[in-house]
């Protein structure tokens, strides 16, 4: 009788000291894997949210500085004598990089060595950058000297802007016309009337609108459009 009791106790405690048997480790592990699984989507799903967002700000921070230098040396355009504007429209892969030229009073001090000075010959235009292929847009400026013909391969030239896929200006003329280029290649002492109002109007356009579309590469159809306006007269 004992011994069936002896019996009895000891499987009693193996049944205690048993371990998990294989189907609940793979259980265990099956569960584990799903929560991280879980865990990684979510994590990935908020970095993509963040990252997104990041690069969306750093686009239109790009773009606004480009708005503003523009806004800048248009607001101060010449438009008397030796006051030129020159807006070429030109192809990229299938996309347009305008060129605009112009003589503005605005001396943007880019540099702490830079000095304030007359009027100078501006001209926006953009190269491919040769890595991505997308548009990098370049100010370029010279002093104008008198008598002296500016040379624009000397031009201080600055980089405003990469990652563009198109860089477009339009122009609309006093009636409100739009056109896509503009040439006045040298103004001339436009005459006035006994009452001193003048008789010729004048051959700049009235309105320039700038578009900036940025995009993760040339042939993208994922792109970021930004567009302003500024007003010339």
């Amino acid at each position: 009788m004992a011994a069936n009791r002896n019996k009895v106790h000891g499987n009693s405690s193996l049944r205690q000291e048993r371990g998990f048997t294989l189907i609940e480790l793979l259980m265990a592990i099956f569960i584990f894997a799903i929560v991280v699984s879980s865990v990684y989507g979510s994590y990935r799903a908020t970095f993509h949210v963040i990252h997104g967002s990041e690069s969306r700000l750093q686009i239109a921070n790009a773009a606004r500085v480009v708005f503003e230098i523009l806004a800048e040396d248009l607001g101060s355009l010449v438009t008397g004598p030796s006051g030129v504007f020159r807006g070429e429209t030109k192809d990229y892969s299938g996309n347009r990089g305008d060129s605009l030229s112009f003589v503005s009073a605005a001396h943007l001090l880019l540099r702490k060595a830079d000095t304030p000075a007359g009027p100078v010959l501006i001209r926006y235009e953009v190269e491919p950058d040769a890595k991505t292929g997308l548009l990098n847009l370049y100010r370029l400026q010279s002093v104008l000297l008198p008598g002296v013909e500016p040379d624009e391969e000397e031009a201080e030239r600055h980089l405003v802007c990469r990652g563009l896929q198109e860089f477009r200006f339009t122009y609309l003329d006093q009636d409100g016309n739009e056109t896509e280029e503009w040439q006045v290649e040298e103004v001339k002492e436009i005459e006035a009337s006994g009452d001193g109002a003048a008789q010729e109007e004048s051959p700049f356009p009235g309105l320039v609108t700038v578009e900036l579309r940025f995009a993760e590469s040339v042939d993208s159809a994922d792109s970021t459009l930004f567009k302003t306006a500024v007003a010339l007269q």
